[in-house]
């Protein structure tokens, strides 16, 4: 199976009050979101994180590199604006792959990956972002673009599945 998911923002306490997350602390909210993963991901799964995983910089890898080695799966890196790592260090701490932004082909049709959602600049494309936190879900953009937020903002602290990002793009359909 394949999924995503952005923002988990671990070790980031102030994440809690400016996105108005249910947790009183980073350790109950480390402790969901690394439960949730667990929950639906499966060693074979494949994991795109779109971003901003923690804003802890090279002094904390090991905490970093900990919380990565407790989530199964292959996993992907587009990075976000708080994601501190040189990219060869993503690679260290298990991630298979490190980019800026991608293209990919799922199910015959072409998506769009960037951690911000203003890169969603070509008209008629579907992009998966993250960076927006609970804003919103999914838009239409003027140009035709439709973008998909897999932030766990608004995924109850979950990864999204392929089927389900596919299930909100089809909200979109004509």
């Amino acid at each position: 199976m394949i999924y995503f998911t952005a923002d988990q923002h671990f070790f980031h306490k102030n994440i809690i009050r400016f996105c108005e997350r249910p947790f009183k602390n980073t350790h109950f909210m480390h402790k969901t979101i690394i439960a949730n993963y667990r929950a639906v991901v499966r060693e074979e799964d494949e994991v795109y994180f779109l971003g901003d995983i923690t804003m802890e910089g090279p002094s904390n890898i090991l905490r970093i590199e900990k919380i990565m080695e407790d989530l199964p799966g292959t996993k992907h890196l587009i990075l976000g604006n708080h994601d501190k790592l040189k990219p060869f260090s993503y690679h260290e701490i298990g991630f298979s792959s490190v980019h800026t932004a991608l293209k990919v082909t799922f199910k015959g049709e072409d998506f769009f990956m960037a951690h911000d959602p203003a890169w969603a600049q070509i008209r008629n494309t579907k992009w998966i972002c993250g960076h927006i936190h609970n804003h919103w879900r999914s838009q239409r953009t003027d140009t035709n673009t439709v973008i998909v937020n897999v932030g766990v903002d608004v995924w109850d602290f979950s990864p999204v599945s392929l089927e389900q990002v596919l299930a909100e793009f089809k909200k979109y359909k004509e």
